[in-house]
């Protein structure tokens, strides 16, 4: 195997983590801050995660008692030891709407290799990881599009990728799985803490066959900037919310590095970054193909128009809907899309508070909230841990006055369609709206509105204090159930179970997912 020198170049608009990480260090919180946080983080936990008894269960976890160790060991710890710890703790949840985001420098920041893993099994049953995407500035010696890794810093790649999704809070091994492939080179620093190597050492497989090694260094891109500050990509006073955020930040570097420009300049600016559609032919036959990359939009109403208006050109054939890698985003986007997808009326999911002294005080001083406060004053009787299901919104009433799509119709999934991506492939199934393709057995399984900590502080100012410097959390606030035929089925850990299981060919990986979305069409055919 021969050594290669990593090329003289980097990728553009980044920063080295070594550089990055020196910046981060040179202005510590005190120890009254790092008390301030952890006390803050009980009470959301004890006073408002909605999913805590579910976690506790699930996972046989005690994430308060956690905290309250931390509490007694925060002096010895450096900077970077005390953030770890406390993501650690959110991470031990698996859940990925319920999180500790990291003070500035960290905000909007994500750590990048500048290329992606993607992974297939080939007939044999033999697994094989390829390089799918990478920026230009750092092809070299075959380390290109199709270079199969071998080895990760001298661990088998398979092994290498078990142990990173052993780390990642996915709530099942699918989700879990996909998100320690994909962290394998892009890691979001605001929601957890940063690789602990500057840099990695590949073994990989070029085209021309030959074995090879070369050194890449781990860069830090801001995911959006705002008047020359990197920001968080996600509204942090936002209601209707359902969303990974770390994901979409990610997904925002992914898109800045990977994604050609948009063909099609149709879209409203504010859409054209989540969503895409074409047409696509198999068997002589023309289906609508419609890409959902993120519900993350400022209102429900202007992405259903875009919605209805795609759909609307779809061929007879019928329409290919792919929320693949969707970290979901407006949950009122998501159900109104579904409802100008569905000839009929649909059911929207359901949402529960926890039955706490914190949550009444919500639901008796947020006008949003009065619906639940009389089920949430009789579980001191009742002993009832969650209050009434309501939904949030009225998709039938948003959707007013659009066209509706009635012709067949096939949602494609994957393990990392998360939280309203989640929400709308619950939708979409109990409601009949067509089959549910899945490239693995489960979506993501994150089903809560969530909230951060800043938006409950303009309600709860008494209970919760400000942060320092940036720090922040986000916290499931209310939790979804399912409609219809799967009536009060949770969405938290249990996801959306694939009608058909469609796992990634090399075609898939290496080319434009030609053989999924011809199983996508079969479906429709």
């Amino acid at each position: 195997m021969s050594a290669v020198a990593w090329p003289d170049r980097s990728l553009p608009e980044s920063t080295e983590l070594a550089a990055f990480l020196e910046r981060a260090e040179a202005g510590p919180l005190p120890l009254a801050d790092r008390h301030r946080l952890v006390a803050a983080a009980r009470v959301l936990l004890e006073e408002l995660y909605v999913h805590l008894p579910l976690k506790r269960a699930m996972h046989a976890i005690d994430p308060v008692q956690r905290l309250r160790l931390l509490e007694r060991r925060l002096p010895p710890l450096s900077e970077l030891q005390f953030h770890s710890e406390l993501a650690e703790v959110f991470r031990s949840l698996r859940d990925l709407h319920t999180v500790y985001q990291l003070p500035d420098p960290y905000r909007g920041h994500v750590a990048t290799l500048g290329f992606l893993v993607e992974r297939y099994v080939d007939p044999d049953g033999v697994p094989h990881h390829i390089v799918s995407k990478i920026d230009a500035s750092l092809v070299h010696a075959g380390f290109d599009v199709g270079a199969e890794l071998e080895a990760w810093n001298g661990v088998p790649i398979e092994r290498a990728v078990e142990r990173n999704a052993a780390a990642q809070a996915g709530s099942h091994l699918d989700a879990r799985l996909a998100r320690g492939l994909e962290s394998l080179a892009l890691r979001p620093l605001r929601t957890g803490p940063p690789p602990d190597e500057h840099w990695v050492l590949l073994s990989y497989r070029a085209a021309d066959g030959r074995s090879r090694e070369t050194r890449v260094p781990w860069r830090v891109r801001a995911a959006e900037r705002h008047a020359g500050r990197a920001q968080d990509p996600v509204p942090t006073l936002a209601t209707s919310l359902g969303i990974d955020a770390g994901r979409e930040a990610t997904r925002q570097v992914k898109r800045a590095l990977f994604a050609a420009p948009p063909a099609r300049r149709s879209a409203p600016r504010s859409l054209r970054s989540v969503v895409d559609h074409r047409t696509v032919r198999f068997h002589g036959r023309s289906y609508g193909y419609l890409r959902i990359f993120s519900f993350n939009v400022p209102g429900a109403r202007v992405f259903a128009e875009e919605v209805a208006r795609i759909a609307a050109g779809a061929p007879a054939g019928g329409l290919i809907v792919d929320v693949r890698g969707n970290p979901g985003g407006h949950v009122p986007a998501a159900e109104t899309a579904l409802q100008v997808l569905s000839g009929g009326p649909v059911v929207p999911v359901s949402f529960s508070l926890p039955t706490t002294r914190a949550a009444l005080a919500l639901a008796r001083d947020g006008p949003g909230f009065r619906p639940w406060a009389g089920s949430i004053r009789a579980a001191v009787e009742t002993g009832e841990v969650y209050s009434q299901g309501f939904p949030l919104t009225d998709p039938e009433a948003i959707a007013a006055g659009l066209p509706r799509f009635t012709g067949p119709k096939v949602l494609v999934t994957d393990a990392l369609s998360y939280s309203a991506a989640d929400i709308f492939a619950a939708g979409f199934q109990d409601n009949g709206l067509g089959p549910v393709l899945g490239t693995a057995s489960r979506t993501g399984a994150g089903g809560a509105n969530v909230w951060t900590h800043e938006l409950l502080r303009v309600w709860l100012p008494e209970l919760l204090t400000e942060l320092p410097r940036g720090a922040g959390f986000r916290v499931a606030l209310r939790r979804a159930t399912r409609a219809r035929g799967n009536v009060d089925v949770p969405l938290e850990d249990l996801g959306v179970r694939a009608d058909e299981v469609h796992l990634p060919t090399e075609r898939d990986v290496t080319g434009q997912n030609e053989d999924l979305l011809a199983a996508a069409a079969a479906l429709l055919a």
